[in-house]
């Protein structure tokens, strides 16, 4: 990792290159943070969060999305969403990854990580699908 401040946030929370997975998309050289370096984070500092099902886009076996609310210190809840399906996901129990994506984007925002250019690993997909498009 050539960044500066990445470095720095990194030593913070103690994660090593083993907490990456880093991908190159043609010329630029993306970090993804696996589940481990997440769990250090939040465990660090104390993040709790919140899962609520968003019923109306919850189809069993075909899609599960989850309300996701972190509260971290005295900042205001950050809100996003957790989702998974048959067409983003190669496995078969949505829920789990629909939280692990859920709980990384919050952790990854909150930390400022993201501000960085770091991806959950569990939202790996995305960045395959949109170089895929291309």
């Amino acid at each position: 990792m050539t960044n500066e401040r990445l470095k720095e946030l990194s030593k913070i929370y103690g994660l090593k290159g083993t907490d990456f997975h880093i991908q190159k998309y043609g010329a630029k050289t993306v970090p993804f943070m696996l589940k481990s370096g997440i769990d250090k984070i939040q465990a660090v500092e104390n993040i709790e969060i919140d899962f609520d099902p968003i019923t109306t886009l919850c189809v069993p076996g075909e899609n599960v999305a989850f309300k996701v609310n972190a509260k971290w210190k005295d900042k205001p809840v950050y809100r996003t969403i957790g989702e998974a399906n048959k067409g983003n996901c190669k496995v078969n129990y949505l829920a789990c990854m629909a939280e692990k994506r859920g709980r990384g984007r919050a952790v990854l925002n909150l930390t400022g990580f993201s501000n960085e250019g770091v991806f959950s690993a569990d939202d790996k997909w995305e960045a395959d699908e949109l170089e895929t498009s291309k």
